[in-house]
């Protein structure tokens, strides 16, 4: 199993290549690109006789909702002297020098493209603090996607994050539970890790008084509860960065092992036809003379009556 990535490897690899650029040449640019979970991102020249400047905007559905839980001082803590007024349609906008490479390119790369990992965040650090601090912590509630929201909800020793996913095909609920029962089976040969639930139709008792859930077969709810070691020292980002990747790691897993069943499928009707294909008797094609008078060439073997039957 493989872990995707936390960060947008475009936006990385466009900053990389423009700042690689020599003698200042730079070029207009132009486009919009596609994250997971709806995020779109445009980046653009926004002066056609300054094409030194890039801005890059960022539209994110949850953004109000995380501007609740400190998005904003977030934001401003990473990215404070590239904030320029937000460009319409759009949740924030940074506005990048090219002419100014700072002193490590790959790494202010690496930060620009953890824009919506680092906006995403806020909740998580908010619930952290609370539970840090012993602060009575209320749910938060992210809705990321039409369908489907995030919850975290704090507590005295442990965060509990819990995921609404709206299952599309009966069959991605079955793939969904083996695939988390793999969770629950190394869970106890490791120490330390994530305790991890999966329940159908029904909500968690944790979201008791939580509005707008939908209860139906085709909803699956997944709970992770994550405890003090996961939240503090240097292990609190790595925390934040898988989990808010699970939804787009669970759904890839699915789509993966659903196309390596259908390989499976294929190559075993493949097989089956070759025997077919074996077992079909060969047919020798009668040879006739130019009278009409049919004949046997003598190096042709005989056939007698068994062979009609052996296949």
């Amino acid at each position: 199993m493989i872990l995707l990535e936390y960060h947008n490897k475009i936006i990385e690899d466009l900053l990389l290549e423009k700042f690689a650029t020599t003698e200042g040449k730079f070029e207009s640019i132009e486009t919009i690109i596609a994250d997971f979970d709806a995020v779109t991102f445009h980046i653009f020249t926004p002066d056609p006789n300054a094409k030194n400047l890039l801005n890059i905007s960022m539209s994110i559905k949850c953004w109000a909702e995380l501007r609740k839980h400190g998005v904003d001082d977030i934001m401003q803590k990473n990215y404070g002297s590239y904030l320029i007024d937000t460009e319409s349609g759009y949740d924030i906008s940074i506005q990048i020098d090219l002419s100014k490479p700072p002193s490590d390119v790959p790494k202010f790369a690496r930060e620009i493209s953890l824009l919506k990992r680092n906006a995403l965040a806020a909740p998580f650090y908010k619930a952290f603090s609370d539970i840090e601090a012993k602060k009575p912590g209320q749910l938060l509630e992210i809705r990321y996607r039409d369908e489907e929201a995030m919850f975290i909800k704090p507590e005295s020793d442990r965060c509990i994050v819990i995921f609404s996913i709206q299952f599309k095909d009966a069959d991605d609920v079955v793939f969904a539970k083996v695939f988390l029962q793999e969770f629950a089976d190394a869970r106890r040969t490791m120490t330390n890790v994530p305790s991890v639930l999966f329940s159908q139709k029904e909500p968690p008792l944790e979201l008791k008084g939580a509005k707008n859930l939908k209860v139906d077969n085709s909803q699956g709810y997944v709970s992770f509860v994550l405890f003090m070691p996961h939240m503090t020292g240097g292990k609190k980002e790595k925390s934040i960065d898988n989990i808010q990747t699970f939804r787009n790691y669970l759904h890839y897993h699915i789509k993966c092992s659903k196309a390596f069943m259908h390989t499976r499928m294929r190559n075993r009707v493949k097989t089956f036809l070759e025997v077919l294909n074996r077992a079909k008797s060969e047919v020798t094609a009668e040879k006739k003379t130019f009278t009409g008078k049919t004949f046997r060439r003598a190096d042709e073997p005989e056939q007698t009556a068994e062979d009609d039957y052996n296949i």
